[in-house]
Order: C-alpha cells, then structure tokens, then sequence
C-alpha cells in the first residue's frame, strides 16, 4: 500500500530551509566541485543503510562561513505535547545482548532478496523508548499521546509499572515483539510469511493471498497483516488489533485502529554480514498528527537456530516462582 499525503509542517519547514541552502550554494560555489544537497527522504523511503540522521553537510568547494549555513537545519520548536515528554525522566539505557560470531562454514541466506528464511537477531540496542523517528525528528505526538506515555513512565518511576500485554504473558504487537533482543525463524511460502519468535513463542502471520491463506475471522492481539512486494520490498499492513498496544518498554501507544506500515527487505553489502531492514510506519491519528518512521536491523544468526525455552509463567502468578512483580492497572484515558 502506498501512502500519498501533503507534507507535514515539519516536512514543509525542512524544504524551504533546504531550498534556501540550494540558492547558497549555487551562488557561492564553482567549478566541479559544487554539489547539490540532497533532499528530505519522504516518509518510509528505505536507505541503503540505518539512517543516522538528517541528510545534510557542507558541500565540497565551500569553506569558511558559507560551510557553516550549509548543515543540518534548525529543528521547529517543540509542540505542546513534544515538551511534556522532553519533560519526563530519560528512558533506561539498554544494551546488546553479546552474540557469537557467526562461524565461516554456516549457511549463508538465500541469494534471492525475496527470500528472507532463517533465523535473524538484533544487531542494535533496544530502545526502551521510541523518542525519535529515524531522521532524527521527535514522534508528532498530540496531547492525548503525551499524557498516556507521561502516565505510564511516571508510574515505572514510581515503583508501579503499569499491566500490559507482555506483562500478562500476552502477544504485544508487531512492533513490540520483534524488537525484545531475542531470534526469530522467518519461515516463508508464496502465499505467507511468518515470523516464529523466541520470546512468548510469539507468531506473527502475514498473507500475501487472502484467498489461499486466509485472514483470521476475528481481531487478533498481533492484528491482521497483509502483504506485497514491491520490487524486493516486502510491504506488509497490520490493522484490526484486539486492543490498544504498547510499542515499546515504556509504552508509546497505538490505538485499536492505529495501523503499522512495515517495509521489510534483506540488505547484503558483500561485507559477510547481511540483515534485515524493517521500516515501520506508525499511523494513528488519536495519538500521533502525522505518520511517522521508526528503522530497525536485524543480523542473519543461523548458529541461534534451536530457540530456549520461554517460561512466562512467573508474570502471571505462577506458585513456584515470583508471584508480585509490582505490577498495577492502568487508570482508563
């Protein structure tokens, strides 16, 4: 599915600061050595590899002052809603969980990009809190965003987590269940896809022909995924979730109706370390003012391909282990 819409503020703040750069650099520059900027990337365009930031720089030929005007634009001032979260406490910092190397005689990844089997692992470090999009831009959240993350992250503060999906030993979404730093098995044919996880045993169900392998009848906690190809970009939307998820630790929201856009494709840059790309738009007009990006990676692992058992029973009150984990209900918006 392709998502067509106007720019937004920010988008639009970016192009007219980039166009003013442009001029600059077109009056001032000579000789080969002028370049052009690039452009803004529009929403869910992937890149070759990880986006760390906005595009932007001094162009070769230019020096001095000139160099100077010619980086990053100025960020807009911080909405309402962007300042109470700038407000809140830092998220925790979280590692990555250290894996072996993957040994020289292991398989290697089909050579079809289309083919993404196998077993893959994260290779960044978990985010506890999403607090910026892959360009670098701080979520669009609108009041009713801010209040709910504010909520819940004071509430962690305070000793009293909020219950929530994973907590309950429940399937949390998405977006929540690839990013837990464990292996998933991708496992594929040419109606679905599906991804096996460690964690929870979780499943998450993809059709790429409704008629062949049908969607479930009901809401589900993982929603209803569909999927296309777009060149070798697996182009998946995930809609009608049984309930509002959480996508991170700290419990970014999405609303029922929210939809996530995911954009899956297998990178190999013939340095013997391929991954996985995922870009994830985020769509919920109730918690967010614009669709938005999130980016994550994940490193081909065939050495992790026989998963531990998960034991979630101590998060739901098994006798024989621990039975309070603090955990409290969450007032209702």
């Amino acid at each position: 599915m392709t998502i067509e819409r106007a720019p937004s503020p920010r988008i639009r703040h970016w192009i007219r600061t980039a166009a003013v750069a442009a001029t600059v650099i077109s009056m001032a520059a000579t000789g080969a050595g002028a370049q052009t900027p690039g452009t803004f990337p529009p929403a869910g365009t992937p890149s070759g590899t990880p986006p760390g930031g906005l595009p932007g720089g001094p162009s070769a030929g230019i020096g001095g002052a000139e160099a100077a005007t010619l980086g990053p634009p100025p960020l807009p001032p911080l909405t309402e809603a962007q300042k109470v979260l700038a407000d809140l406490p830092p998220p925790m910092k979280a590692g990555l969980l250290p894996q072996p190397p993957v040994p020289a005689d292991a398989p290697r990844p089909s050579a079809d990009p289309r083919d993404f089997q196998g077993i893959w692992f994260h290779n960044q470090p978990l985010e506890t809190r999403l607090q910026k999009d892959m360009y670098g831009w701080e979520p669009p959240v609108t009041m009713a965003a801010a209040k709910v993350i504010a909520r819940r992250v004071t509430s962690q503060a305070a000793g009293k987590p909020f219950v929530n999906a994973s907590a309950k030993c429940l399937p949390p979404g998405p977006q929540w269940q690839r990013d837990l730093n464990f292996p998933f098995l991708i496992v594929q044919g040419k109606t679905s896809v599906q991804f096996i996880f460690e964690e929870y045993h979780g499943r998450w169900n993809i059709t790429l022909d409704p008629k062949a392998s049908p969607l479930p009848a009901g809401k589900e906690y993982m929603g209803r995924s569909v999927g296309h190809w777009e060149g070798d970009t697996l182009v998946v939307e995930s809609t009608d979730f049984k309930q509002a998820l959480w996508l991170d630790v700290d419990g970014t929201p999405l609303s029922p109706e929210g939809k996530l856009l995911q954009r899956i494709r297998k990178v190999d840059l013939g340095n013997g370390r391929p991954f996985l790309e995922v870009i994830t738009t985020i769509i919920d007009p109730k918690y967010y003012t614009d669709p938005w990006n999130i980016v994550r990676t994940f490193g081909w692992q065939p050495n992790a391909a026989f998963f531990k058992e998960y034991n979630c029973e101590e998060q739901v009150g098994d006798a024989s282990a621990i039975t309070d984990s603090g955990l409290v209900n969450e007032p209702g918006d």
